[in-house]
């Protein structure tokens, strides 16, 4: 009899841990899903900045060689019978640069790719119903930071270390009730994943604002030169609708030049991670502190994703 109550209290003490997990997991639900949202934000809006911004700076060098004033040719000593590459250069008063240009912000890019593949590995590992597909879930998450710890490693950053697996909780207490079972697991999968992915996410936010002075390699000068001609060409002929959308053009793409702020983009994840990581952890950091970085973030997110929407709507098909 002694031992039946002894059970009955420790099923019961199970239970109530395992409720409070349950309701750990709604907690966190809305704050990841959040987090998962911005982080796709971010990662179309540098993609289309990416490729507004080049095509932009192409529009320009495209107007100095046509215009005499830059040299267009083979790189040297490329596109020769043994060469491997076969690149052109142009040659202005800027210097040497290869033509087409290259992409400004493709690492960028890239390493916001990886980190949107582990949020939304976050997100799906909330919305499964089963322990396994949870615990898939998160070791997805986990391959996701693998892959991103080696791309920033590639990129400059620390060297990649290998990502532990996850193993889902064992133990006769925890499989009384199914159900919060599977919310225990998704806590402690969460808690893993960020954990493991903190140090990733950080790094590759420090890579990110570190390397984001190459948006400045696409020449403010040159794009303030090309506003100042194409302004002049309208105040010259003012009834002129394919001198006002050149003007309209110039602007805009130098426009987004200035007020796009990918750093900030990242900085605001990674601020927006640590938080909910330690959050997850029971540290110093609460739930509502993390919120309010998540909601940051998803802010900065959404601001970069209208810049380029915007300058999609000003500027016409090239």
């Amino acid at each position: 009899m002694h031992n039946r109550g002894k059970r009955a209290r420790v099923a019961a003490v199970a239970a109530g841990l395992l409720v409070l997990a349950a309701c750990s997991t709604a907690d966190y639900s809305k704050p990841v899903n959040d987090f998962a949202a911005a982080t796709g934000n971010a990662e179309q809006a540098l993609v289309g900045l990416n490729t507004e911004v080049t095509t932009g700076y192409k529009s320009v060098l495209d107007d100095r060689i046509l215009g005499n004033r830059a040299f267009l040719r083979a790189a040297s000593p490329e596109c020769l019978t043994d060469s491997k590459r076969c690149r052109l250069t142009v040659t202005s008063d800027a210097g040497n640069e290869f033509y087409p240009p290259e992409f400004p912000l493709q690492q960028m890019t890239l390493l916001m790719g990886r980190v949107n593949a582990y949020a939304g590995n976050l997100k799906a590992l909330l919305e499964a119903d089963t322990a396994a597909k949870v615990a898939g879930n998160v070791n997805a998450a986990l391959g996701s930071i693998q892959n991103l710890a080696e791309t920033v490693a590639k990129a400059g950053g620390p060297a990649s270390t290998p990502v532990p697996a996850f193993a889902t909780p064992a133990g006769a207490a925890v499989n009384w009730v199914v159900g919060q079972y599977v919310a225990s697991v998704k806590v402690k999968g969460l808690r893993d994943a960020t954990k493991a992915a903190k140090p990733v996410v950080r790094d590759a936010a420090d890579l990110f604002a570190l390397t984001a002075s190459i948006i400045a390699d696409v020449p403010r000068s040159t794009l303030a030169e090309e506003v100042s001609l194409a302004n002049d060409t309208y105040q010259n002929d003012r009834s002129s609708k394919a001198a006002l959308v050149k003007l309209t053009q110039a602007a805009a793409q130098y426009d987004a030049l200035l007020t796009a702020d990918p750093p900030q983009v990242f900085k605001r994840l990674g601020d927006a991670h640590d938080a909910l990581a330690d959050a997850l952890q029971g540290g110093d950091v609460t739930l509502s502190t993390a919120i309010s970085k998540i909601e940051a973030f998803a802010a900065e997110a959404k601001n970069l994703a209208k810049i380029v929407k915007d300058l999609r709507a000003l500027a016409p098909e090239r």
